[in-house]
């Protein structure tokens, strides 16, 4: 088996992981406030990233010009998860996931305006069509969008921005070193929104929330492995199959319904994926 076959492998298991990290988010938001839960999802990973650091005596930052891009991945990508969270808690499952899934089209846009990475005819293709997808799902009208829609498709621009803040740092950083400071900006951050409305889990309830942040942990951790070992370009896609594993688990556990203009905008969505993932083959 070569390295992308294993590449493949690992963001198919990171893409599962992910899956049931969101189901476990559904299934818990009923009663925990969101605060808990995402400080639960990267609590585990700052456990993790945190003895990796000092196991290796590696310093949080290399050069201090590099802090200001580390706090930004840090507090984009917190934002990314909160609201991908609260997106998650309305929605079908399916539809938080694709509409979070948008994220890889904004970066196109957000490293094309930081980082001058240039625009293939592939890439503006398949940004319209995924734009075209999301209006299916976010469903605008004259009364205005789908409130939660909107809310999952924020959370994508805001993960979508941490990412390029990844960009910006690579070669600058260590990847342990920026995961960790993820952790840390978002455990401190949810600790005042957690005053005052802090529900101590039962324990069907503190199941969800080990499941929570050891998935969400598992899927960080396949996730890295597979861009590790082969180019994002061949891997990617598989990036999407967390749509298609939350859509079936969220029929059978939630009775998860899919309306056939949501129906269309995913199926557009992963077309506009199918076609930057062709165009960035070919190149």
């Amino acid at each position: 088996m070569d390295r992308t076959h294993k590449a493949s492998i690992f963001m198919l298991l990171s893409a599962f992981s992910f899956s049931i990290m969101q189901i476990a988010v559904k299934y818990t938001a009923q009663t925990i406030p969101i605060a808990e839960l995402v400080f639960m999802r990267n609590f585990v990973m700052l456990l993790v990233a945190g003895s990796v650091v000092i196991k290796n005596k590696k310093p949080l930052f290399k050069e201090k010009k590099n802090l200001p891009l580390i706090l930004g991945r840090g507090f984009f990508g917190m934002l990314g998860v909160f609201l991908y969270f609260q997106g998650t808690k309305y929605l079908p499952s399916a539809e938080a996931s694709v509409l979070q899934k948008s994220s890889p089209f904004f970066v196109a846009i957000f490293a094309y305006i930081t980082m001058k990475e240039p625009m293939s005819k592939a890439d503006i293709i398949s940004m319209i069509v995924a734009f075209i997808g999301v209006l299916f799902v976010t469903k605008p009208s004259a009364s205005g969008f789908n409130f939660y829609a909107v809310i999952a498709l924020l959370s994508g621009i805001f993960a979508a921005m941490a990412y390029t803040c990844i960009g910006m740092l690579k070669g600058k950083e260590e990847s342990h070193t920026i995961m960790l400071s993820f952790a840390i900006v978002t455990c401190v951050c949810m600790i005042p929104l957690m005053f005052g409305n802090f529900k101590v889990p039962n324990l069907h309830e503190t199941m969800g929330l080990a499941v929570i942040g050891l998935c969400g942990m598992l899927g960080q951790w396949f996730l890295t492995f597979g861009y590790m070992m082969a180019p994002a370009g061949k891997v990617s896609i598989f990036n999407y199959t967390t749509v298609v594993f939350t859509s079936i688990l969220g029929y059978i556990i939630f009775g998860d319904k899919i309306d056939l203009l949501s129906g269309i905008g995913i199926l557009l969505i992963f077309m506009g994926a199918y076609v930057a993932y062709v165009g960035k083959n070919k190149a």
